[in-house]
């Protein structure tokens, strides 16, 4: 039995960055469909499309990434609570992982700070592709 592909919205507003992570997803067997600001992902999620992860860019123009977090978290479909989101971000932080967690989000990623392989193993994880690698003690 053939399960389907892992459907991803992308969303951030340099396109460098769009085609650069969805060519690296899509060579690893992820379809992925990309977007230049949140509100037109948003439309994705009102017109009823899924998805099995959203990564969105946390500084965007108009709705910036934690306001699409908290739009997507209030529920505009009855399993948006569960539709796992990765925010990713230009500038480092200390706090980044702990305010995405806070605000939602089901992981954190710093653009051109961490390697591309760190990010894809959030995704498999996020998609129950991979085991986080903890133990249950």
């Amino acid at each position: 039995m053939m399960k389907h592909p892992v459907h991803i919205l992308l969303v951030d507003d340099d396109s460098y960055i769009r085609t650069m992570y969805a060519d690296y997803l899509g060579k690893h067997g992820f379809d992925v469909t990309t977007e230049g600001s949140a509100t037109s992902a948003l439309g994705h999620l009102l017109n009823g499309e899924k998805f099995d992860l959203v990564i969105t860019d946390i500084m965007m123009a108009k709705m910036d990434g934690w306001e699409f977090l908290k739009t997507i978290r209030k529920g505009l479909r009855l399993d948006d609570a569960t539709l796992p989101v990765i925010v990713i971000s230009a500038f480092e932080s200390d706090t980044l992982e702990a305010k995405a967690l806070g605000e939602g989000a089901n992981g954190s990623f710093i653009k051109g700070g961490s390697p591309l392989e760190d990010l894809l193993r959030q995704v498999r994880i996020q998609t129950g592709q991979e085991r986080c690698g903890y133990s249950d003690v």
